[in-house]
């Protein structure tokens, strides 16, 4: 697994094949996070930011001081409550988060715990920012 500390450069695109809206729970998604999102560079341990709730709060106060976004997270959907107008199936229960920005209007994006939520949002973020 990669290894991060000091903020560095960051690049605008994701390596090839990555979908913000599925990737999965993981060290190749905390890797993205920390560089992408977080500002780091490869030096020391990463945080498991899309497995662990702490881990991934600091990637939400992160993006809640980004100028103009608008980051809601996380808030979990029962499946009696319909984000069909937002493109996920009836009956899906899952954790979302909602980010608004000027490129990104209201976009919606569930996964199946809280930590993956907000790391699938803020990658989406950072594919349309940096």
């Amino acid at each position: 697994m990669p290894a991060f500390s000091e903020p560095g450069p960051r690049c605008a695109r994701l390596p090839p094949m990555i979908d913000p809206k599925t990737v999965p729970a993981g060290p190749e998604l905390d890797a993205l996070i920390g560089e992408k999102v977080m500002g780091l560079r490869p030096k020391s341990p990463l945080p498991p930011y899309s497995t662990d709730i702490a881990a991934a709060w600091t990637v939400a106060e992160a993006m809640i001081h980004k100028d103009g976004v608008y980051f809601g997270c996380p808030h979990f959907k029962h499946k009696h409550q319909n984000l069909a107008s937002l493109g996920y199936p009836e009956g899906t229960e899952c954790w979302y988060c909602v980010i608004n920005t000027k490129l990104l209007n209201k976009v919606v994006v569930c996964a199946e715990t809280a930590p993956l939520a907000i790391c699938r949002v803020a990658l989406l973020w950072a594919q349309t920012h940096t």
